[in-house]
């Protein structure tokens, strides 16, 4: 596992999201080309160079993330199919802000606890038993 620290210094757009949202580099690369317009599966596929299968999966993390929604689309002859949008940039800053804000506040409660002069064991922190 790497630290903040390092982790920091590597910083970008794609890793961001791969940390903050659990996303992996592929699935950064399917969320690209939404970015750009693709839409069906079989595009997108193209786009990244990756096969179908794989950029389904991609998809199923994007929704779950918040990233992404699908719209059913109707076939002529009956049934249908879906075609895949991006989420605004602006909710996708949002969702990262809003897991960034929890991980200080997590972070600062943690920093308290280390500093606490009460003398009890910090929990999780020291575990020598």
């Amino acid at each position: 596992m790497r630290s903040l620290k390092e982790m920091v210094s590597t910083l970008n757009c794609g890793n961001l999201l791969e940390c903050v949202l659990g996303l992996t580099p592929a699935d950064v690369m399917v969320y690209e080309a939404l970015l750009r317009g693709k839409e069906r599966v079989d595009e997108i596929s193209e786009c990244v160079g990756r096969g179908e299968s794989a950029v389904y999966k991609s998809l199923q993390r994007l929704l779950l993330a918040g990233m992404a929604y699908r719209v059913k689309m109707p076939l002529d002859g009956g049934g249908y199919y879906f075609i895949y949008k991006p989420a605004p940039r602006e909710k996708v800053v949002e969702e990262v802000e809003k897991v960034l804000t929890a991980l200080v506040e997590r972070v600062r409660k943690a920093l308290e606890e280390f500093t606490d002069d009460s003398g009890t064991r910090m929990s999780g922190v020291w575990n020598l038993q």
